[in-house]
């Protein structure tokens, strides 16, 4: 067991703790830099209050102030003493960019490969967004889980299925990844018409919810293998309910409700180009 050594902060230490990078100026100015790239605050717009900002990046007035100092002299943002921070607004991008398109419309596909598509995608999604996931983000991710349980105890399914819709969406931005946050958008669209089903029972949407707070634990404590091994588990656990009620008679209804919704949504929706052929097994699906 290691003794702290007296007048040595504990969260300064060398052996790479979060807190480490984050109370020291640049690493501040690096966090905040992040989020102005990423589109968060556009140029010419205002960052959050100094102090909101000070707990936002988990330091002291004095360090942000110091962290904003240095971003202000690299033309990011203009500081104006007594009104506030504001982005640049000819600020420079200096990333390196190429020219991509995601085509995607509606189709047609089988329910397997559509779960073993969310597999793949969203645990590698939840991967990242556990890894690189701000602070900003985390607010966001607690009022989405705080709305689903909400929805839960009253047992309202409309309420609940959009809000379960807006977590795996939101993951989907945390990774700060423009084409991730696409791709996890389009993947959570595709499989809308079916959420319902998956969901129709008091315990299941219980299930969901106890997972939806399991990975924003992980986040939380930015353990990516944890968030992973969650998502994996409840995307299972989803897709052995959505099977369940598939082949169940007595969910005729739900099945041809799921279809009228599959109607809906195909009106503005996207086909994902060159979708495989049918031909995936159930117990393939179970597998991946």
């Amino acid at each position: 067991m290691t003794t702290p050594v007296r007048g040595v902060r504990s969260d300064v230490c060398p052996d790479g703790a979060e807190k480490s990078r984050s109370a020291l100026p640049r690493g501040v100015a690096r966090e905040i830099e992040g989020w102005v790239r990423s589109g968060r605050f556009p140029p010419g717009g205002r960052l959050p209050p100094e102090r909101e900002l000070a707990v936002r990046v988990d330091a002291s007035r004095n360090v942000l102030r110091e962290a904003l100092r240095i971003l202000e002299t690299r033309g990011v943002v203009n500081v104006r003493h007594g009104i506030g921070t504001f982005v640049a607004a000819n600020l420079a991008v200096e990333e390196h960019v190429i020219p991509v398109a995601v085509h995607l419309e509606a189709s047609q596909l089988p329910v397997e490969e559509v779960l073993v598509a969310r597999r793949v995608i969203e645990c590698a999604v939840v991967e990242l967004a556990a890894r690189v996931r701000d602070e900003f983000d985390l607010q966001e991710l607690r009022n989405i889980v705080e709305i689903t349980a909400q929805a839960e105890k009253s047992r309202n399914l409309e309420r609940f299925v959009e809000a379960d819709m807006r977590f795996h969406e939101f993951l989907g931005r945390c990774t700060h990844n423009s084409l991730l946050a696409e791709i996890q958008s389009e993947m959570t669209r595709a499989s809308w018409a079916v959420r319902g089903l998956a969901s129709q029972t008091y315990d299941a949407m219980r299930a969901a919810v106890r997972f939806h707070r399991e990975i924003l634990e992980a986040c939380e404590r930015r353990d990516d293998q944890a968030a992973r091994s969650v998502m994996l588990l409840h995307l299972i656990d989803a897709g052995e309910r959505l099977l369940g009620a598939l082949s169940d008679p007595s969910t005729e209804n739900g099945r041809r409700r799921a279809g009228d919704n599959e109607a809906v949504a195909s009106k503005p929706s996207r086909r994902l180009a060159g979708a495989a052929k049918p031909g995936r097994t159930r117990q393939a699906a179970s597998k991946g």
